[in-house]
């Protein structure tokens, strides 16, 4: 119904536009880089969100309650992934931002890609999050087709957000303020994603 596809949307949305690893990602690459590259890197997080919600059709929190030993792992890897991004961050911090090319070739944006892909499917919580979304707003017995149409809404405003962080964030007024304050911006970005990837690892639920 209408009713129920508003309502994942009003979740998903409070969902996609809070903090997290996909969007510090996004908005990382989008004052530091090309917007090819900011655009390649909310691809790819809005392909993860979209699996993610996917999987919630899968009903996946019901699989990680069956199997705690497979979230656990999964949780692991995707914290040591997101605290290694932190690392990295923090130790770039003091050295210069290296000027951009428009030469970027298609391996760069496929890695880019990548990049946006893999920081968001390094966090199980996002699967359990939308498979609480659709679980709530779904009514019961719910057709294949609604519950695909609130994967697709999900997807939809996940596209229209990192699409406004993109085109906002890489401007020319944006770049050059995050090359003023480089090393506070990064070192603030290091210590977020850290702390997301320590928080992850330490909470189980």
């Amino acid at each position: 119904s209408i009713y129920a596809a508003l309502s994942v949307s009003a979740i998903g949305a409070m969902g996609i536009m809070s903090s997290g690893p996909g969007f510090l990602a996004v908005s990382y690459t989008s004052v530091t880089g090309l917007r090819s590259n900011a655009i390649a890197v909310a691809s790819g997080v809005v392909l993860g969100n979209g699996i993610w919600a996917g999987a919630a059709l899968l009903a996946v929190s019901a699989l990680f309650a069956l199997f705690p030993s497979l979230f656990l792992v999964i949780k692991m890897c995707g914290a040591a992934y997101i605290s290694w991004l932190g690392i990295q961050l923090l130790r770039s911090s003091s050295k210069p931002l290296q000027g951009c090319t428009e030469s970027a070739n298609s391996s760069s944006i496929w890695a880019m890609f990548a990049k946006g892909l893999s920081t968001t499917m390094a966090n199980p919580k996002a699967a359990l999050y939308y498979a609480s979304a659709l679980s709530s707003a779904a009514p019961e017995n719910a057709s294949l087709l609604l519950l695909s149409s609130m994967v697709a809404a999900v997807v939809s405003i996940a596209a229209i957000w990192f699409s406004i962080v993109v085109f906002v964030l890489s401007t020319e007024r944006a770049g050059n303020a995050f090359r003023r304050f480089k090393i506070y911006f990064e070192s603030l970005f290091g210590v977020l994603l850290l702390t997301f990837g320590i928080r992850q690892l330490l909470f189980r639920s």
